[in-house]
């Protein structure tokens, strides 16, 4: 059953991602990609792999953190390898999140039910997204006439506020009262049920206060790591990008990468790319060999969560 879900992954992946592949062929000088791939700094390359290793090892331990929180004791090795295995599924699904079913799922085992799983995983991811945001709307605030000189930049903001509302929406007490209101009987009840449910286990945090605030702490160094991470691969392509700018274009960046549109971003990564680098009068060659770095890492990663997850008993 696990060759075959690999697989379908694999297939699935080829067949989507050969779709989102059109629009990164259509702007590649393979030349000029090779050229640059072959000048990189191999130095800033490994540290800049060794602090993705680093940032997820510690992403388990927050996850465990918000685990215990809720009552679910689950070993730190059992997490850290859920997590490379979620990133095998992130790699071959569309969004940049298809990895975190399979670590609710995981987590599940050792919860009382699978949606207060959802509810930690969710917690664990949406913090870290939300903590990126602030990183990029906060640095946004220095650059202004670079949000105005590349649309995309303030179309990704826009979402991000949009998803940032709509969070806070759900757990304005209305929101629980509305879904209480619904329906007494059937379907809809149930699924309202498991809402409620889902709702009031994240609101649980606000009784564990301690846990959750080591949780966000961990958040903001981890997405400070993620930063570096992709500084340093820009100095391993000795790009004349200011540090202080990847605070706001990351983040955005990986916001559009969660958007089910293609298999893990393919395409949209790269277009964002494009636009970004553009502002800096660097080619859309030099964005596509940025991007395809970070990309080969996440195949390697990802080549080991497959091995994890083919293996696992």
């Amino acid at each position: 059953m696990r060759r075959k879900t690999v697989f379908f992954l694999l297939r699935l992946a080829l067949g989507l991602g050969g779709l989102a592949a059109v629009f990164v062929v259509s702007r590649a000088n393979f030349p000029e990609i090779g050229r640059a791939l072959r000048s990189a700094k191999w130095g800033w390359l490994v540290l800049s792999f060794s602090l993705h290793a680093f940032g997820l090892f510690f992403s388990a331990y927050r996850w465990q953190i918000l685990a215990e929180a809720q009552g679910d004791d689950i070993p730190l090795g059992f997490l850290a390898k859920s997590y490379i295995i979620g990133k095998f599924f992130n790699t071959f699904l569309p969004t940049s999140f298809g990895g975190d079913v399979v670590r609710i799922w995981d987590g599940s085992k050792y919860s009382s039910s699978v949606v207060k799983s959802s509810a930690i995983v969710v917690v664990e991811r949406m913090t870290g997204v939300i903590v990126l945001f602030f990183f990029a709307l906060f640095a946004s605030l220095g650059r202004l006439e670079m949000a105005g000189h590349v649309p995309f930049i303030g179309a990704a903001m826009a979402l991000g506020l949009a998803g940032l509302a709509a969070t806070v929406v759900f757990f304005l007490p209305a929101a629980g009262r509305a879904l209480r209101r619904g329906p007494a009987h059937g379907f809809i009840r149930k699924a309202f049920d498991k809402v409620l449910l889902f709702r009031e286990s994240i609101l649980a945090y606000r009784h564990h206060r301690g846990p959750f605030l080591r949780a966000m702490v961990l958040a903001v160094l981890l997405q400070l790591n993620v930063i570096v991470y992709f500084i340093l691969i820009g100095k391993a392509l000795d790009l004349p990008i200011p540090a202080f700018d990847y605070f706001i274009f990351i983040p955005l960046v990986l916001l559009v990468q969660m958007l089910p549109v293609t298999i893990n971003g393919l395409g949209v990564r790269e277009g964002a790319y494009v636009a970004i680098f553009a502002y800096y009068g660097l080619s859309s060659s030099t964005a596509l060999s940025y991007s395809f770095i970070d990309l080969a890492y996440g195949l390697i990663i990802g080549a080991i969560g497959a091995l994890l997850y083919l293996t696992r008993k």
